[in-house]
């Protein structure tokens, strides 16, 4: 019985651990970009980048993560535990455990 409570409270507290969000965005973080990639199967991501050095993602399910800039070589890489963002040159790639999800390319706007 005792391995049961103990192995039912594990899962308890990692069910309640994993709803927990990877971050939150600072309230007076000013956006410095918002920009659009699509993949080639028309998946959409929705990117805004903030002055605090984050960048909130959209993903074509409506969940949302926010991931903090990182050190690359070239282009931006953002982070959030596992799941990375990387943008150089118009496209765009979000991997999770080193498995890239999503690859897409920038949308221009059309000019107002």
């Amino acid at each position: 019985m005792k391995l049961f409570l103990n192995s039912f409270f594990f899962i308890l507290l990692t069910a309640i651990i994993s709803c927990t969000p990877l971050s939150t965005s600072n309230p007076k973080a000013s956006v410095i970009n918002s920009v659009v990639f699509v993949s080639d199967s028309g998946q959409v991501v929705r990117a805004i980048y903030r002055d605090d050095d984050t960048v909130t993602l959209t993903f074509p399910n409506n969940r949302i993560e926010m991931l903090n800039l990182a050190v690359s070589a070239s282009g931006a890489r953002y982070v959030a535990g596992m799941n990375e963002w990387w943008e150089h040159q118009g496209e765009a790639t979000y991997s999770v455990n080193d498995e890239r999800v999503f690859t897409g390319r920038l949308q221009r706007q059309p000019a107002n």
